[in-house]
């Protein structure tokens, strides 16, 4: 294994349970040394777009904007490249820019490659619409993102965010003891308690 491959793991175990910061600490060194690096670009946007979810609205605001001006560009360099990144690189560009249903579209199309993969995407963009629109659209689409995850393959999932988003979808569709389950699932994930701040969304809809 070379050494970009080693910090790219290295920070991805951090990213699974969670721990953004870490993977940032991780990776600006490689970074700085490799600035070219593709998949070292695209995960340096990704952990920087998901730490921004924890700050305050204006470094929040500002670090998803660094985040989106690298993944941007990138997106034109796709061809060829694996079906693992020709995903993960729309979906954080969609994410960061909070596209959701742009998005759902995105996730709608990948199902001719990796229907999976096509459901993660459109699990994560319905739910996130649930959220921000309200009354009979947010119920149609907290049903659209309970349909989607219940199709999707959680068996060999170990990143907590999905379980995570599952369990608002979820909570918005009013399924509360439901939802606690999967939470408790996402806790145990990223080595987190229940109460942890990312949680509280959706204990507040419990």
């Amino acid at each position: 294994m070379n050494n970009v491959n080693q910090v790219l793991e290295q920070a991805g175990a951090a990213a699974l349970r969670g721990d953004y910061a870490k993977a940032l600490s991780i990776i600006k060194p490689a970074l700085a040394k490799d600035r070219e690096n593709f998949d070292l670009r695209l995960q340096y946007a990704k952990f920087l777009g998901d730490w921004a979810d924890e700050l305050p609205p204006v470094r929040k605001k500002k670090y998803k904007r660094e985040s989106i001006s690298i993944l941007k560009p990138l997106m034109k360099q796709l061809r060829g490249k694996p079906v693992e990144t020709r995903f993960r690189l729309p979906l954080n560009y969609y994410y960061q820019s909070e596209d959701w249903r742009g998005m759902y579209a995105f996730g709608q199309r990948f199902a001719r490659v990796d229907k999976q993969r096509a459901i993660y995407a459109q699990g994560l963009a319905a739910t996130s619409l649930a959220e921000s629109v309200s009354g009979a659209s947010s119920r149609t689409w907290a049903a659209k993102a309970v349909r989607a995850w219940k199709k999707y393959d959680f068996q060999r999932e170990k990143y907590y965010f999905p379980h995570y988003v599952f369990a608002k979808a979820l909570a918005l569709s009013g399924k509360r003891e439901d939802a606690l389950k999967r939470l408790k699932i996402a806790a145990r994930l990223g080595k987190r308690p229940i109460t942890d701040w990312e949680f509280a969304d959706v204990l507040k809809l419990c």
